[in-house]
């Protein structure tokens, strides 16, 4: 048997905001310590937490994250149950999953500005930078055509929908509205 858990509102926005603290503390310390002198590695500087698993815990917190803001919305629509694999076929999901991957996207080409130059690697072989670097700009570029190619589809999906959907409307907002599609 299914164990029924209740959340009002409030417990679905402090868990988000938990889980937004968390990702953004994470995506500090992948920007700062991804590039960092062998000196402050052997000097015991920064968090000592493995980057790449940093990265695989955003990827899982930003799926829960698309769950809590689901789950929000379908309170705020008057919906009173919940189920996640029903949801996950819903647009709403396509919105919130590009959101989440366009914001990795975004941390990423900021982070690739930050790496070791391949031209210096090749000229002073890894070691003769004097640095350590986690995610290469080999990698990171990886990461991005990886993330361009999800949010590409997602942006694809939504397009469709939006194309597909329509409204009918009456009453007092025909002509407001009828004056801002013609214009």
């Amino acid at each position: 048997m299914t164990k029924t858990t209740k959340m009002n509102s409030k417990d679905i926005i402090i868990a988000r905001k938990k889980l937004d603290e968390t990702i953004t503390k994470y995506w500090h310390i992948i920007k700062t310590e991804n590039v960092m002198s062998n000196k402050a590695v052997k000097a015991g500087v920064g968090s000592g937490l493995d980057l790449k698993e940093l990265y695989n815990q955003i990827t899982q917190m930003a799926e829960t994250r698309i769950k809590l803001k689901l789950m929000l919305n379908a309170i705020n629509n008057g919906i009173t149950t919940f189920n996640y694999v029903d949801e996950k076929k819903k647009h709403y999901y396509t919105i919130f999953a590009a959101c989440e991957e366009k914001e990795k996207l975004a941390h990423w080409k900021d982070i690739i500005k930050k790496t070791i130059d391949p031209k210096e690697k090749a000229r002073k072989g890894v070691k003769g930078t004097g640095k350590r670097e986690i995610f290469t700009s080999a990698k990171i570029t990886s990461l991005i055509n990886e993330l361009q190619l999800s949010i590409n589809k997602y942006d694809t999906n939504i397009e469709e929908y939006n194309n597909k959907t329509s409204i009918d409307f009456s009453g007092e907002t025909d002509a407001d509205i009828t004056k801002l599609i013609a214009a």
